[in-house]
């Protein structure tokens, strides 16, 4: 334990034994409360030894609190469970403000009492805790009278025209100026700006004695007498209500000494009487007026400002209570076989059976929820049980349809409400309705690729008036490997072709795969633009590998551009007889 020596001047010490009087008496009367009242705790017991009272409460806390120039080594309140705080500092502010005072008015109101810049000082004293105060303004501030108000837009000058009177032969009064004093209270805020400057803010409201200035006019009368044109002069009723705002930025010369500028702003109400003469002809009556004008300003100066009876704020360590151990769920363990899946048509339902992982089973409480897996993501089914497995009820329907239906279920464990686990989860199912086995009949037809050489142009049709035998109709080609493609043109090799043919052609035109032998002219090869000969060749294919196994067919055939359909076989020719 170290102990500091504390250097505070005899007004601190004077003012620290009043607050700690004051203390004494709000614990004496807290104290008094907390015995008449059951429900706060009361003191067990009070021990105070090297400057450290330590107080034991009947609900366990421990106050340990540390007067002024004592503090308790770091090691006590490493603990977690000790809260450590520290009162504010408290201290007194005086602060003199002195500088330029400048009237801020409208137009009209500013043509009354003609106002120019004066002088300002006010002196505040507040009380700070921290960085807060309270405190009170007392100030003084004047302002003068511009020569305007001799000038032709006074009231003076335009009383003078409307009785007909030259204005040159009117006596002006000696000036009066305005004059301010103030009375008022109000907070403070002290900011530090790092270790040297600091911000203060004052805002205060009360009490402002207002006096209007004196000035006015007068022209000879009769037997040496002046007779009054117009004069203005303070009202007999000058307190009002006002408001100060003052902004100090200040530079510390010292720990309590401190320098700087200050910005200050003021709102009013001023009273004030007009005296002027009836302006009805022949009227010699005195009229006199009363009136209340807005007041405001801005003023600009420095500021001083010193700090006394300061006092530090002390330590207060709070031993708390251990807290109480904290209510843990555990996951339960499932027993249940995971992701089953059930043939299709039974009617069989699933027995969720786990574990508890808890050492104190017999304060758990089980919550089963059913979902099925469809993306809601809302149970089904849920129940709360103490019981380690759960079958469903009757009226729980699972198998819907002939579709394949999934479904999940989560396990939690609860602690008198107090906890929930997180989820223990696992799945299960019943299978679609078998599907039937379909034979492809397609699988099992013969496929064949055929050829189309030539496109030769024939003079006439071969075979005479009456053909020799007629193409069938064949059905339409239905490519089923791959679609029609076109090759590009190669040359077959060379043979003699039929007489009545112009110009033969050994060209392969076409290739395709088909299931029907049978020719009929391919939809996507483009027609001859005359009559011409055609040569077809078929090969079937292997059901294994797809490979040419054999020609089919191979012969030549006419075909007519107007007649695509009426396609007809070219005989071969007949054998001579010998």
């Amino acid at each position: 334990m170290k102990q500091i020596i504390s250097k505070t001047s005899f007004a601190g010490n004077v003012s620290r034994k009043l607050s700690m009087g004051l203390l004494s008496c709000l614990v004496a009367s807290q104290l008094a409360t907390a015995q008449s009242t059951s429900t706060k705790p009361t003191v067990v017991s009070s021990l105070t030894e090297n400057g450290i009272t330590t107080t034991t409460y009947s609900n366990g806390k421990i106050v340990k609190t540390v007067a002024d120039g004592y503090y308790l080594d770091s090691a006590f309140y490493k603990n977690s469970n000790v809260i450590r705080s520290t009162k504010a500092k408290r201290y007194w502010k005086i602060t003199d403000r002195v500088g330029i005072a400048t009237p801020f008015c409208k137009q009209d109101e500013d043509a009354t009492m003609f106002l120019k810049a004066g002088g300002y000082n006010s002196l505040t004293v507040n009380h700070f805790w921290g960085v807060f105060g309270l405190g009170i303004l007392g100030g003084y501030q004047n302002f003068g009278v511009k020569d305007d108000y001799k000038g032709p837009t006074g009231l003076i000058a335009r009383n003078a025209a409307t009785r007909g009177i030259n204005p040159s032969t009117l006596t002006y009064d000696e000036v009066g100026n305005y004059e301010d004093f103030m009375l008022m209270v109000g907070p403070a805020l002290s900011l530090p700006l790092g270790k040297k400057f600091s911000l203060d803010v004052d805002a205060k409201g009360g009490l402002m004695n207002t006096s209007a200035p004196r000035f006015g006019a007068t022209i000879p009368g009769n037997l040496g007498a002046e007779q009054v044109i117009f004069r203005l002069n303070p009202s007999a009723s000058k307190n009002k209500l006002g408001g100060v705002l003052s902004v100090d930025l200040l530079y510390n010369l010292s720990k309590a000494w401190a320098l700087g500028l200050n910005a200050q702003g003021f709102i009013t109400k001023t009273p004030f009487t007009t005296i002027g003469q009836d302006v009805t002809p022949g009227s010699n009556i005195l009229l006199t007026k009363e009136d209340v004008r807005n007041h405001g300003g801005f003023n600009f100066g420095l500021a001083l400002s010193h700090k006394f009876g300061e006092s530090y704020g002390k330590t207060v360590y709070e031993l708390l209570p251990p807290p109480p151990a904290p209510v843990v769920c555990y996951v339960p363990t499932l027993e249940s076989e995971n992701g089953k899946m059930f043939d299709y048509g039974s009617t069989e339902k699933p027995t969720f059976r786990w574990k508890s992982t808890s050492a104190n089973p017999e304060n758990e409480e089980f919550i089963f929820k059913l979902y099925k897996a469809d993306g809601s993501g809302t149970p089904i089914y849920q129940q709360a049980t103490k019981n380690n497995s759960l079958s469903l009820p009757s009226n729980v329907s699972l198998v819907n349809g002939d579709e394949c239906s999934f479904y999940y279920y989560t396990i939690q464990s609860s602690v008198a409400g107090k906890c929930l686990s997180e989820a223990n989860a696992a799945s299960f199912g019943y299978k679609a309705k078998p599907a039937p086995i379909v034979v492809d009949k397609k699988a099992t037809e013969d496929q064949y690729i055929f050829k189309i050489f030539g496109g030769s142009t024939a003079t006439s049709y071969f075979g005479g008036a009456k053909p020799v035998r007629k193409a069938r109709k064949a059905a339409t080609v239905a490519p089923t490997t791959a679609p029609a493609k076109k090759l590009v043109p190669r040359r077959k090799k060379a043979s003699a072709g039929p007489a009545g043919v112009k110009k033969y052609s050994t060209i392969v035109n076409y290739e395709n795969v088909a299931t029907d032998p049978n020719i009929k002219w391919p939809s996507d090869l483009p027609l001859p633009k005359s009559p011409a000969v055609y040569e077809y060749e078929v090969q079937r294919l292997s059901a294994g590998d797809c490979k040419p196994t054999g020609q089919v067919a191979k012969y030549k055939f006419y075909i007519d551009p107007k007649k695509p359909n009426d396609i007809r076989i070219i005989p071969d020719s007949p054998k001579k007889r010998k």
